[in-house]
């Protein structure tokens, strides 16, 4: 390009000259001579015309040199003095001259007002790219609030182009700003004065339901006279600073809220309310997620203007997709139900819940879904990431502060239940010395009395009646404790066979009947005609109704009446224990099945018992896959207990009390060596003297040792062995008599505290025939010896727990 102008100067330079030498040669040559004017006119006009400043002078230059020449080459013309030549040509050169500066001069000019031109017009292109990309609202108004120029940022903020704006009016283009604007426009027009950082609310333009905020600022703008021209406004759209600020405070809230919280379904509510609001939607609630059962639960939900949701719904309705996101803890975002993939195909159910869009954020633990925040619309809507992100912190928060809240509560309810069990345990103690000492003073006070000299024995029995009706209690206090302690350490096994409940019923009866006359009370037994059959252990079926019967009989004051009742529904037997007793208060119904809860203490402290009846009746009925409940209208107006049991299909039984008619064993009279083992003497002698007076011969060892060693000296008919004996205990002793030819016979009793079936296979494993609990009765001893036949050993396996 450069080289373009370098030849083309160069030839600018060579034909100007030639030109003005051509002309001038060719008006030398005429005969008018005509030369000096025509050259005159030739260099003005180039000297005019050529545009360079290099050239005009080259044009000069050259005209002036041919016209000195001229003055010396041309004739004088006759009669014309020589001054006037000199005159013409100094003129002619002069006024060359004249023009070639003046065209210098106006080139100058014309270059520097390009210059100048240029310069403002890359200026104003500058401001123009910096006013439609600058990152505030910026406009003009002029007087009649007219919009004169408005940048991008600002149109767009008022979801328009500018081009929309220009010409109009500020209530013609912004109607529902105009109120507010136009009076801070006219504040400025009349007073002249800026108006600096003004706060003005309007409507977002794509969300109607939403408001924007911006903050303007209004610039008198003046023209060089000082006359004002119009207003200049710069806008800063500051709605996300106030979005910010509302979510944070909304988040400190939230967290007093969580601070303050002591019910965790009362946070639950107060959350969903509080972002509903906040959010200004049309659902929001949290849901409980059951994935064992595919469904959720919506306990309470915030609907201020829709029906509410509450009730229990199927998983499966709210779309695979959601449900399998929620699952795998990813939030879920929908803005159009109508349009998205994943809600399409489950539209009916989305519209019969009013949900358009929605965000379901989920809540797990260890690892399985149980609870989901969801916040929706009932109309497509675009959730921000400002709304998603708020709603994650929302749910994230409120759920550790639930999980927290659930674990206090469990902590407290636990704490309260230790210590509630501790509370009982030592009212328990409390009882249980207190039962403990009553009838070893009454035992104590018999015998102090038989040792006292000169007492009357108008009755000798009178003492034995008294220590044999305690030590009977005693032995039902340690029989119900063993029962609570196996049932409570699952080691209790039923031994369950088909039973007539009418026997069960005949047993229990029979066994509260002295209880029952003793207090005066009227017994009702209703029964039906017909045979009710159970699945049940005989032993422990009848411990149950037995302590029904005893509770309603220490428990209603003489006299009283109590009913029992059985009757048949279906395939299940109802058994009904009322009475006309004390009653039982409505506040500790719940809890009369608890172990050692005791209702009314001062009433128990005169009938005895430590509060474990009725835990096990409960225990037991449920190990027969039944259930019991009480019921019972206020404290002195009688309680209804009530067992329900599944009945087996009728059939008729054969009566097992005529098996063994013939098959049993007259009592024996004759005498038999004993040999009795125990570590405790007083236990060991007193058997011993009882056996004695019965005529048998008896010999006592102290330990399991010395009971080998005995046995192997005697060969005893039968040996009665404890099993807790220092050095050999009862099981090795037992297996070294089996062992021996002279053992094989002997017929050998356990006697020992533990009743449990585990002891009972163990002692059997060990050789033992019979199994005898602690207090064992002597009767009881009796029976077996007097069944012994006079050679050989009793068939085995009929154990005892008395």
């Amino acid at each position: 390009m450069s080289s373009r102008f370098d030849l083309r100067a160069g030839l600018i330079w060579l034909l100007v000259p030639l030109v003005l030498v051509g002309i001038f040669l060719a008006d030398m040559s005429t005969p008018a001579g005509l030369a000096l004017p025509v050259c005159y006119v030739a260099g003005l006009l180039l000297v005019v015309a050529l545009p360079g400043s290099g050239e005009k002078i080259l044009a000069a230059v050259t005209c002036s040199t041919l016209m000195i020449l001229n003055y010396f080459l041309s004739p004088a013309i006759p009669g014309v003095p020589g001054w006037v030549y000199v005159l013409n040509y100094s003129l002619a050169v002069l006024m060359i001259w004249t023009v070639t500066i003046l065209g210098l001069r106006h080139r100058q000019v014309q270059e520097v007002m390009r210059d100048n031109e240029r310069i403002a017009n890359d200026r104003l292109a500058q401001l123009k790219t910096i006013y439609a990309s600058a990152p505030v609202g910026l406009c003009f108004v002029d007087r009649d609030l007219r919009y004169v120029s408005i940048n991008d940022a600002l149109a767009e903020m008022n979801g328009r182009s500018p081009d929309y704006f220009l010409g109009k009016t500020v209530r013609e283009a912004v109607p529902e700003m105009a109120d507010t604007t136009e009076a801070h426009y006219r504040r400025v027009i009349d007073t002249g004065y800026p108006v600096i950082d003004e706060e003005v609310q309007g409507v977002a333009p794509n969300r109607p339901k939403e408001r924007c905020y911006s903050l303007c600022s209004y610039y008198p703008v003046h023209n060089e006279s000082g006359e004002l021209l119009g207003v200049n406004v710069a806008v800063l759209d500051i709605t996300r600073r106030k979005e910010l600020e509302a979510d944070t405070l909304f988040l400190l809230d939230l967290g007093e809220c969580i601070r303050f919280a002591a019910n965790a379904d009362e946070l639950l509510w107060a959350v969903a309310v509080a972002l509903g609001e906040h959010l200004k939607v049309s659902r929001c609630g949290f849901i409980e997620v059951d994935a064992a059962q595919d469904r959720f639960t919506v306990q309470r939900d915030y609907h201020p203007h829709v029906p509410s949701l509450v009730g229990s719904y199927p998983l499966i309705t709210l779309s695979p997709s959601v449900v399998s996101a929620a699952k795998s803890g990813q939030t879920t975002v929908i803005a159009d139900v109508d349009g998205d993939e994943r809600t399409v195909q489950y539209l009916k159910t989305y519209r019969q819940f009013g949900v358009s869009a929605f965000v379901a954020t989920p809540m797990l633990r260890d690892g399985k879904l149980v609870s989901a925040l969801i916040v929706a619309t009932n109309e497509r809507n675009e959730w921000t990431e400002r709304e998603i992100g708020l709603i994650n912190v929302v749910a994230e928060r409120t759920w550790l502060a639930v999980e927290k809240l659930r674990l206090d509560n469990a902590l407290r309810e636990s704490d309260a239940a230790l210590r509630d069990a501790d509370r009982r345990k030592d009212e328990f103690l409390a009882t249980l010395a207190h039962e403990l000492r009553n009838p070893l003073s009454l035992v104590r006070n018999v015998i102090t009395l038989h040792r006292t000299p000169g007492t009357p024995e108008s009755d000798p029995r009178w003492g034995q009646d008294i220590i044999d009706r305690q030590v009977s209690y005693l032995t039902r206090l340690t029989d119900d404790l063993f029962d609570v302690s196996r049932i409570t350490r699952e080691k209790l096994v039923l031994q369950k066979e088909a039973l007539n409940l009418a026997d069960v019923i005949g047993a229990a009866v029979e066994s509260s009947r002295p209880l029952i006359d003793q207090r005066r009370h009227e017994l009702t037994v209703t029964m039906s005609q017909d045979s009710v059959y159970v699945e049940a252990d005989r032993v422990r079926l009848t411990q149950v109704f037995m302590n029904l019967l005893n509770n309603a009989a220490k428990y209603t004051p003489s006299p009283g009446h109590i009913w029992l009742n059985v009757e048949q529904a279906g395939d299940m037997v109802v058994v009904r224990v009322k009475d006309t007793g004390i009653g039982i208060a409505p506040e500790n119904l719940p809890h009369v099945f608890e172990l050692f809860y005791q209702i009314d203490r001062s009433f128990t402290r005169t009938e005895g018992g430590l509060g474990l009846g009725l835990t096990l009746v409960h225990r037991l009925v449920e190990m027969h896959n039944g259930k019991v409940e009480v019921r019972s209208d206020g404290v002195n107006r009688g309680s209804e207990i009530i067992v329900h049991l599944s009945a087996l299909p009728y059939r008729p039984l054969e009566d097992r009390a005529q098996a063994d008619n013939g098959s049993g064993h007259a009592p024996g009279n004759r005498c038999r060596r004993i040999l009795v083992a125990d570590d405790f003497p007083q236990s060991a002698e007193i058997l011993a003297k009882l056996l004695r007076q019965d005529g048998n011969e008896v010999h006592i060892a102290q330990n399991g040792i010395e009971a080998v060693e005995v046995a192997a000296q005697i060969r005893p008919d039968v040996a009665v062995l404890d099993l807790a004996m220092p050095k050999l205990n009862g099981y090795d002793a037992a297996r070294m008599i089996r062992e021996q030819p002279w053992g094989r016979q002997i017929f050998l009793i356990a006697l020992s505290g533990w009743g449990h079936h585990l002891d009972r296979q163990r002692t059997k494993e060990a050789g033992f025939d019979e199994h005898l609990t602690k207090p064992a009765k002597y009767e009881t001893l009796m029976e077996l010896l007097d069944q012994l036949p006079a050679e050989g050993r009793l068939e085995s396996g009929r154990s005892q727990e008395l």
